[in-house]
């Protein structure tokens, strides 16, 4: 038997199946193929599943709403305080059995195997809960290293090689304002050139510095 028993219509047989393979990728087992061996009882065999599970996860429909047997099932949760319901198709809250609509319900219509979805991440917590797992970290994507703009380069000494690029480039700056000052009275080519060479170059340094420590 396993951890988790589905309990379903058997016209959602396809949706019990992917949920049952969801849960597999958490490392949980669950139960919810009732197709019974040869010559064992039916209602025997639903009975013990139910009664060893640890959690029971109903799928209510508008199929399963009209199944006696997902009733008892969902009932023998209930009992036992082991049981998530949710929705998996266009039913709306106010038909589900009397009996269930103070349970909330997660909607689980538009969940796809793989995905994101809020829906089925409460289920997960839910089990993890009933199953006295602690909850698993958020993760969270990490962010590439930012590129910085050329006005805080100027202006913060950064981190790891940047300090020292930026230093260069400062450093190749006020070289050139020296040679600018010295070109151009009376004009002079070549300290202009050098100049222009020295304020090309600290711009490339301070490229440099701009780049993730």
């Amino acid at each position: 038997m396993g951890q988790i028993f589905i309990s379903y219509s058997s016209n959602d047989a396809a949706f019990a199946r992917r949920l049952a393979d969801a849960f597999a990728e958490q490392g949980w087992s669950a139960w919810w193929d009732k197709e019974i061996p040869p010559g064992m009882d039916y209602a025997q065999v639903i009975e013990s599943a139910v009664n060893e599970a640890r959690c029971v996860v109903v799928l209510w429909s508008r199929h399963s709403i009209g199944s006696r047997w997902v009733h008892t099932e969902a009932a023998a949760g209930a009992d036992r305080n082991i049981v998530i319901t949710t929705i998996i198709d266009d039913t709306p809250n106010e038909d589900l059995p009397f009996e269930f609509k103070r349970l909330q319900a997660v909607r689980l219509s538009d969940w796809r195997a793989g995905k994101a979805h809020e829906g089925f991440e409460r289920v997960l917590a839910r089990i993890r809960s009933i199953l006295d797992e602690p909850p698993r970290p958020v993760e969270r994507p990490a962010t590439a290293p930012r590129r910085v703009s050329s006005i805080e380069a100027l202006t913060s000494w950064g981190r790891g090689a940047q300090p020292l690029w930026r230093g260069m480039a400062v450093l190749a700056w006020l070289l050139a304002v020296g040679l600018v000052t010295y070109g151009v009275q009376p004009v002079q080519p070549v300290w202009l050139g050098a100049a222009a060479a020295a304020l090309v170059a600290g711009a490339g340094l301070l490229s440099l510095g701009r780049r993730p420590a």
